[in-house]
């Protein structure tokens, strides 16, 4: 009798001392985030290894025919596609050049902010935006 009666008191006073730690808000936003941090983890490696390559070519793109169109306003050219295309070999290495740079930065940026925040989202694969 005296050990079923301590074992009673032994898991009363264990679900006493327990419950208070788990019915707070915060305790429970505490656990939830310390069980995340894997799965965080992993959407920034991937999002920086798989949006980085998206958001430097996405950027050379953009860098490109932004260059372009401004080289053929430059020569009052802007309807004339011989002179785009002259001024195309000068645009393509200056493209990839910028989209290189700021595609890397842009792309280990949202890898690193957006895979923590939100993992495995298109953000974190820098597929919707480069810039804010």
């Amino acid at each position: 009798m005296n050990k079923l009666m301590s074992l009673a008191m032994a898991a009363a006073t264990v679900a006493t001392v327990a419950a208070p730690a788990f019915a707070a808000d915060d305790a429970m936003d505490k656990v939830t985030s310390v069980a995340l941090f894997p799965t965080r983890v992993g959407g920034v490696v991937a999002g920086t290894v798989v949006g980085t390559p998206i958001a430097v070519a996405r950027e050379s793109f953009k860098s490109y025919c932004s260059m372009t169109s401004k080289g053929t306003e430059m020569i009052h050219a802007k309807d004339c596609g011989p002179a785009a295309a002259v001024v195309s070999l000068v645009t393509i290495p200056g493209g990839l050049v910028v989209g290189g740079v700021k595609g890397s930065y842009y792309g280990v940026k949202n890898g690193v902010v957006d895979g923590f925040t939100t993992p495995f989202h298109p953000n974190s694969f820098s597929m919707t935006k480069l810039e804010e």
